[in-house]
């Protein structure tokens, strides 16, 4: 069993490090607070961008006769849709779709594999504390899983493809949709995120949309406070932000912190604060999503 210390005071989840790839501050001379401070996983994320090109984000501010249509959608998440087993009204089947941790390489990890190494059973309604023996007292955290834990409020690459071609098959990449997206994020507002270990502090970087978006992007109230975006399921493929470094830079991605179509058929939702990504809609959507390899799903 690994012991890890985290900073006094710090939780979990942190709010104010809004972005953490990671649920708490690893051991500052641990392997994988060196690991986190040489590389970390939004390393991971980036794709290397050219001299000369650039990164353009496709979706754009939403009406603002969409506060309207986005009203539906506070009465079903709140208080929170993040609990295990919990079905949203309206839709005839819910999943959840389990962002993948990471084992001592940074190698994706399926919570079946950590499952498989910590002896743990894996139940439709598990959490990551009870798959991967993880126990939080007040400055310590007590783990089975010597790896990575997943990624908060991410479904990573991978899995947002996967999604998103079922998503695409279902409506069509045409299809107009409305992603709501946690207004507050570090790689959103352009503020410094800790990510994980506070002695590795990124350099400051731009918001990840230009001043004129985010001052006229109309704001809803779900579990955060999110800016409303439009446009085309194909534009979520290239949320994210560009990322510089001297005179380098890389396109880094992220996910929505909701998205839905306009006929509302089905709705995707995570937080920051969750391990997992939640899918509601037809049950025939459900089953396709369930069925692929590519993502790690429980009801």
């Amino acid at each position: 069993m690994r012991v890890r210390r985290s900073k006094p005071g710090a939780s979990k989840s942190c709010r104010a490090e809004r972005g953490c790839w990671y649920s708490f501050a690893p051991t500052l001379d641990s392997p994988r607070a060196r690991r986190a401070s040489r590389t970390g996983r939004l390393a991971s994320r980036r794709r290397h961008l050219h001299t000369g090109q650039v990164h353009t984000q496709t979706l754009q501010p939403a009406s603002p006769g969409s506060l309207n249509d986005a009203a539906w959608l506070t009465s079903l998440v709140m208080p929170t849709p993040f609990i295990n087993g919990l079905s949203i009204p309206g839709f005839a089947a819910t999943a959840r779709l389990l962002h993948p941790a990471s084992d001592a390489n940074g190698v994706p990890a399926t919570w079946a594999q950590v499952a498989n190494q910590t002896g743990r059973p894996l139940h439709p309604d598990s959490t990551w504390d009870e798959v991967s023996g993880t126990v939080h007292a007040r400055r310590t955290v007590h783990s089975d899983w010597p790896g990575g834990e997943p990624d908060l409020g991410e479904l990573g690459e991978n899995g947002w493809d996967a999604l998103l071609d079922h998503l695409t098959d279902w409506a069509g990449s045409d299809a107009s949709c409305v992603a709501a997206i946690d207004a507050e994020l570090p790689w959103v507002s352009g503020t410094v995120g800790f990510y994980g270990d506070p002695q590795h502090v990124e350099p400051p970087q731009g918001p990840a949309f230009p001043t004129e978006v985010l001052s006229t992007a109309p704001r809803v109230q779900l579990l955060r406070t999110c800016m409303l975006m439009t446009g085309p399921l194909t534009a979520v493929r290239s949320l994210g932000r560009t990322w510089h470094y001297r005179d380098q830079c890389w396109f880094e991605r992220h996910g929505p912190t909701g998205l839905w179509p306009a006929d509302r058929s089905w709705l995707v939702l995570t937080d920051i604060d969750a391990d997992h990504t939640v899918l509601a809609g037809p049950l025939e959507l459900i089953d396709a999503v369930t069925a692929d390899n590519r993502l790690e799903t429980r009801p």
